[in-house]
């Protein structure tokens, strides 16, 4: 069990009692206090917890458009079934989710007993999603049931296994938007960055496990996949609650009251009424959408320079391999410069990496030579933004700004792989728009890390930061 001191109040993440005859180094987060054997059991549970986590969301996207093309779905359905329903839910449920879980406050902290309460109902939606058929006929043995069925524009079938998904999503918003908040709430902030770097490791690792050991079996045990994934799922996950404690709270900040819809203001004020926090979802904005043509580079762009497919797919291993190794090295470099300037160069890299690959990939060992510097910019751009944003957001909030930021960038992301397709149908060159597009959002984003940079030192950071 994590240990605790909740009589000892803690400050943001400082080392304590280092050197000292008969002490131990303590690293604390608000009321919690850690020696160095407690992290490493902290970080076992909440790695562990990852590596289940990113196993069931490889499962899940990959192996559902098999089972509904199986069942004669459209290419449309399938696409509404898997992403849509998805985009739509989060972009409605996490803002709300996150909102009311950074002011809830219960003995068990205030992001657990969301992951508790709805891990079960995950496990049973998961585990029913490939048994749609066998459930349809359950259902259509109720009375009047058939009937309504039968008026649906859609094969009823393909119209079951809507609702297990969209059931699944449903709850499984809850973990996927709380669990990411729980880390910040329990992490120590000297060791963020090391803990986002083995955490993305693990996350690769997951990913490696599935394609050697489950996606070969998806033709034939493809029930069986989804029920042991769910059924670890939920044991992984309930147990990892669990044991990694959360500490005390301040009480939250009086909420208007008197609407139904105060909420909303709140929330809408609080994100989006200060200019500050313009420019801090701007930044992440530019992260996410500096890969909005990366569709285009998978495929086209690669072929345009004279790839094969075994080309491409070597290429994607060497990345692969090279994020896994570089991820906690960068950690480490990023709990070691601070975030910001870890931000700064690999938003400078990025454009300077992809500048060099528009004027000189030619054929496979170019397109490796200089691949290798292009991911490690790309990776460095993406471990940096995670600790940058606990840098940068109101501790006590961090789930609510969390979610302004990645549905503020969602919406434009939207929009904007079409316009590179326009771009490219204009240009007639998947080289320039996919080398030079996430070049130009990396130098907005530059500009607009060095803009909160300045704010963020003037309000007092890095030791007595007030977020406003």
């Amino acid at each position: 069990m994590v240990e605790q001191d909740l009589a000892t109040p803690g400050g943001n993440g400082q080392v304590s009692g280092v050197g000292g005859a008969g002490r131990r180094a303590t690293f604390t987060v608000g009321t919690l206090v850690y020696h160095r054997a407690n992290l490493v059991t902290l970080f076992a549970w909440l790695l562990w917890g990852d590596f289940i986590f990113n196993l069931m969301q490889t499962v899940m996207p990959s192996l559902l458009p098999l089972i509904l093309k199986r069942h004669h779905a459209t290419d449309s359905q399938i696409a509404i079934i898997v992403n849509s329903l998805f985009m739509l839910m989060n972009m409605l449920l996490n803002p709300v989710i996150s909102y009311r879980s950074d002011r809830t406050r219960t003995r068990w902290g205030r992001r657990r007993p969301y992951i508790l309460l709805t891990t079960p109902l995950v496990v049973l939606f998961l585990a029913l999603i490939p048994y749609a058929p066998n459930l349809l006929k359950i259902v259509e043995r109720i009375p009047g049931a058939a009937g309504l069925l039968a008026l649906s524009p859609i094969s009823t079938v393909i119209l079951m296994f809507g609702v297990l998904v969209v059931g699944f999503q449903l709850f499984n918003m809850f973990i996927s938007s709380v669990y990411y908040y729980l880390i910040v709430d329990v992490v120590p902030a000297p060791l963020i960055g090391r803990f986002y770097g083995l955490f993305r490791f693990f996350g690769s690792l997951a990913g490696v496990f599935y394609s050697f050991f489950i996606f070969p079996l998806a033709k034939t045990h493809m029930a069986m996949i989804f029920l042991v994934t769910a059924l670890l799922y939920g044991v992984c996950i309930m147990l990892m609650a669990w044991r990694v404690k959360e500490g005390q709270y301040p009480p939250p900040e009086k909420e208007e009251h008197g609407n139904w819809y105060s909420g909303i203001k709140n929330y809408a004020r609080e994100c989006f009424g200060c200019p500050y926090y313009w420019w801090v979802f701007l930044v992440y904005g530019c992260y996410t959408w500096a890969g909005a043509a990366n569709v285009f580079g998978i495929f086209f762009f690669r072929d345009e320079i004279g790839l094969s497919l075994a080309q491409i797919g070597k290429i994607g291993a060497i990345g692969g391999l090279i994020c896994m190794a570089a991820a906690y090295p960068v950690g480490v470099l990023i709990d070691r410069w601070g975030s910001h300037k870890t931000l700064f160069i690999g938003f400078t890299a990025v454009p300077i990496c992809s500048l060099a690959t528009a004027l000189l990939a030619h054929g496979f060992w170019s397109a490796v030579l200089l691949g290798v510097p292009a991911t490690l910019a790309t990776y460095t751009v993406g471990a940096a933004i995670l600790n940058w944003t606990v840098a940068v957001y109101p501790r006590a909030r961090y789930g609510q700004f969390g979610s302004a930021g990645a549905m503020s960038s969602s919406l434009v992301a939207a929009g904007l792989s079409p316009l590179a397709g326009w771009l490219i149908d204009y240009v007639h060159s998947y080289r320039l728009v996919v080398c030079l597009w996430p070049a130009a959002f990396s130098l907005l984003g530059l500009a607009a890390a060095l803009v909160v940079y300045q704010r963020w030192k003037a309000l007092g950071a890095p030791d007595h930061y007030q977020p406003p």
